[in-house]
């Protein structure tokens, strides 16, 4: 996956390489839900996880290489397109926000003393993700510390902790560190005078939970996916340049089906035929914040010789093949309220059928009343790139998982 292009990257460029990596988005949702109960939250940053492979796969030779493109999803993007470091480092540094949000994406790297890098990795992961290194001494607890407190600082307070303690030793050669924080309001807020305590249905008419609903009477953008058999509604950010898209099944206990037919349609507006429409809304108040380790996920997604001592081949990082990633970790945070969202995360080391809604603009439709587990994402509408990804399925906080985290992603070697 090493490369260096001095090609100008257009945004073309990058919604290409977006597109490549949603199949990736969705395999690592499905196999993170997989660790999860069916009745539990789940919720990743796939954005966060790819800039962190991405930067390890700088760095991969042979088999290693092999696997980490196939399972990302970049083998035909790289048969076609000939590099991917390059567009993808520069869809990573792309995201970011302007007058009307914050987003903000970092990449950095943090490197043992003494030990030496290659200059084609130090200037790949300068020049196309923006990752200067800083040398640390991992035998020092304090080396870890620093890296938590960057990642805390960088996502306002809401990551904490994103390497556990022992996590670093002196065997610690390299730490990759993604983050990402977000911050916007709805181009249409919801009013919270209208707030109410209503039931949310647990996928059954019989097991329902009381939960904040928000309300709103407004023009949204909604349409069908029939082979989801789902309705999707937009919530555009002040701006547009950023929306939250909800996926919500028709049936109350539709979500496990839909999960397992991803693969099978577009879960934004890509390949849906959209209408705007004055519609009545409701969806859950919610904070979700989640941790995950993700080391035997990826290795059951195919990810398997990056975390093998004796397979993994990083010679394109220090010339030698003597580094191999001992863990992923990932957090990550989300509070949707009636003003709009805020998340964090970070990471260390076709819809077959259109289906037209037949309704007048000014005509209102049915509502769209999200009371029973439904998926959702963020994305950067620019490029298609998903920020965060997740189901709903429970009214609570996300329960952390022994070896199951989400939304931040840290890459030891």
């Amino acid at each position: 996956m090493a490369s260096i292009s001095k090609t100008p990257i257009t945004i073309a460029d990058q919604a290409k390489a977006a597109a490549a990596l949603q199949n990736f988005s969705v395999s690592l949702f499905q196999a993170v839900g997989k660790h999860h109960s069916p009745t539990e939250n789940v919720f990743i940053s796939p954005f966060s996880v790819a800039a962190v492979l991405s930067m390890v796969g700088v760095g991969a030779r042979g088999n290693t290489a092999v696997q980490l493109k196939k399972s990302m999803g970049l083998t035909n993007y790289v048969a076609e397109n000939g590099n991917s470091d390059s567009v993808i480092g520069s869809l990573i540094q792309s995201i970011k926000g302007d007058e009307n949000f914050t987003l903000e994406a970092a990449n950095q790297l943090y490197v043992a003393e003494k030990y030496q890098l290659t200059d084609d990795f130090k200037q790949n992961l300068n020049d196309n993700y923006g990752a200067a290194g800083q040398t640390v001494d991992f035998a020092v607890d304090a080396s870890r510390t620093k890296i938590n407190e960057w990642v805390e600082e960088f996502t306002q307070h809401k990551i904490k902790d994103l390497l556990p303690e022992g996590s670093v030793n002196s065997l610690t050669k390299l730490v990759l560190v993604n983050a990402v924080y977000f911050k916007g309001n709805w181009m249409r807020k919801f009013d919270s005078s209208l707030t109410a305590v209503e039931p949310f249905y647990l996928g059954s008419k019989d097991k329902q939970k009381n939960v904040n609903m928000m309300h709103i009477d407004a023009e949204f953008r909604t349409g069908y996916i029939e082979s989801l058999d789902a309705r999707l509604l937009e919530l555009p950010y002040v701006g547009r340049k950023l929306s939250m898209f909800i996926v919500l099944p028709n049936k109350i206990d539709g979500l496990p089906e839909l999960e397992l037919k991803m693969h099978e349609a577009s879960l934004d507006d890509s390949n849906v035929e959209m209408r705007s429409a004055k519609l009545h809304v409701a969806i859950p108040k919610f904070k979700l914040d989640a941790d995950i380790k993700l080391k035997d996920i990826l290795i059951k997604m195919g990810i398997a010789d990056l975390f093998d001592a004796n397979a993994a081949d990083f010679s394109g990082i220090s010339g030698e093949k003597d580094l191999f990633v001992s863990n992923i970790f990932h957090k990550s945070f989300i509070d949707v309220n009636e003003e709009g969202s805020e998340a964090a995360a970070a990471t260390g080391s076709t819809c077959r059928k259109k289906r037209s809604l037949n309704f007048e603009e000014d005509q209102i439709v049915d509502p769209f009343i999200a009371d029973h587990p439904f998926m959702w994402l963020l994305r950067d509408n620019d490029s298609g790139m998903w920020i965060f990804l997740g189901r709903y399925v429970d009214p609570i906080l996300i329960r952390a998982i022994p070896e199951i985290t989400s939304t931040h992603h840290n890459d030891e070697l």
